[in-house]
């Protein structure tokens, strides 16, 4: 399974997308830079949820308590100002974005689409599908943290020490991916198992890198109307 993720994501490099690699060269602007990460808030905000969704049909108490150990990671193990909706609205706020900005919060396509796949993925494929795509979004995600959080810095927008939420993702996202990972990782060998892993981390990759894609072209889109 590892060799499986580990060429997906070398067949998937954020050197080579779009998004990635204007921010990490220098050549994205600031506008399009909060533009993005203003819109993609309200998924940091969702998604936790789906997760109870999915702890629901999991039958195991071991693998349901798995399952909540990252779900109360996302809630900050009972500190509200700690939750990841909060961390991420903070360095919002770090970044020039006000308040009233933040707190509308209206949903997005590339955001809903991300919404929509996720809920039919639990809700019309196997566990093993729904967990692995889990899984690849968060390894994924730490990879994007730490992108981030280099660019942020290389670029001048922020310092260091105002990064907030993606300074803690950058390592919090290894763990919670391997929460998921293990869940399925013991039923690799058997065939139709891995053809339904193999198929969720096929899509929660794709998913998760092709929302930045859709942030610009519509970004693009509105700017050039």
């Amino acid at each position: 399974m590892n060799l499986f993720i580990k060429k997906l994501k070398d067949d998937t490099p954020l050197s080579a997308h779009k998004y990635f690699s204007s921010l990490m060269d220098g050549s994205m602007s600031l506008e399009l830079f909060k533009y993005s990460q203003l819109k993609f808030y309200s998924a940091v905000c969702y998604f936790s949820r789906p997760m109870f969704l999915l702890c629901s049909k999991i039958d195991s108490y071991t693998d349901r308590l798995t399952l909540l150990e990252n779900i109360m990671d996302e809630h900050g193990n009972g500190d509200i100002s700690n939750t990841h909706g909060e961390t991420f609205k903070k360095y919002l706020i770090n970044l020039g974005i006000n308040n009233r900005e933040i707190d509308e919060k209206v949903s997005h396509p590339a955001i809903a689409n991300f919404y929509s796949i996720i809920e039919n993925t639990i809700n019309n494929s196997s566990l093993e599908t729904a967990i692995a795509m889990f899984g690849i979004i968060e390894d994924r995600y730490t990879e994007i943290s730490s992108s981030i959080a280099l660019s942020l810095v290389q670029n001048g927008w922020l310092k260091t020490s105002q990064l907030v939420h993606y300074e803690n993702h950058q390592q919090l996202d290894i763990y919670h991916a391997e929460l998921f990972y293990k869940l399925v990782r013991k039923k690799w060998k058997k065939e139709k198992s891995r053809l339904d892993i193999e198929k969720g981390l096929r899509k929660g990759n794709k998913v998760i890198l092709d929302i930045y894609l859709d942030l610009v072209k519509s970004f693009n889109k509105s700017n050039s109307a």
